[in-house]
């Protein structure tokens, strides 16, 4: 007796055609949705290195009793310090419109460049509160030279040559990177 043939072999493969065009609009109007509430943020980075870790070269340092210039920057005040004294503690209050005297601040650190003419850092201590805007300008006028500022000349070390001070206090450094308002 004979089998029946199978039917797999004669059986019509009939195309099956998806309707993408539904997938594709709601794709569509998902991607526009994503793109229409997306937050677009504008991310500002002042670059600072980090405070060093205790070395025995710190320890040799500390030593020596180094400037140590800090400038904490209150709701009310500027204070210019130094933990070794060795500048008196100045306070620059601020004008009448509450912002920072920025022009004292500059007058102040160019007083002490001119006493400290090789020191190029500077300890900045801003409350937590403390708008970005304003630590700019304060390190704008800690950092920077004018051309009606007095010249400052620094002894190249490499060369043993007078140099003209490009910058006032070039290196910012954080004072509380961990801390709040205190």
């Amino acid at each position: 007796m004979l089998k029946r043939p199978s039917s797999r072999r004669r059986s019509n493969h009939a195309e099956v055609t998806l309707n993408l065009v539904p997938m594709l609009d709601a794709l569509v109007t998902m991607i526009s949705f994503l793109m229409y509430t997306m937050a677009f943020l504008s991310l500002t980075m002042i670059e600072s290195p980090l405070p060093m870790v205790s070395s025995e070269e710190n320890v040799q340092q500390l030593k020596e009793r180094p400037l140590q210039l800090t400038i904490t920057v209150n709701e009310k005040d500027l204070l210019i310090w130094s933990p070794f004294d060795l500048i008196p503690q100045t306070t620059i209050p601020n004008k009448e419109d509450q912002s920072p005297d920025l022009l004292k601040l500059h007058e102040t650190l160019i007083g002490i460049k001119q006493k400290y003419p090789t020191e190029t850092k500077l300890i900045l201590v801003p409350k937590g509160s403390t708008s970005y805007d304003l630590i700019v300008s304060v390190i704008d006028a800690a950092k920077n030279l004018d051309k009606t500022d007095p010249v400052i000349s620094v002894k190249n070390e490499k060369t043993g040559v007078e140099e003209q001070s490009k910058y006032l206090f070039g290196e910012v450094v954080f004072g509380n990177l961990l801390g709040g308002d205190e």
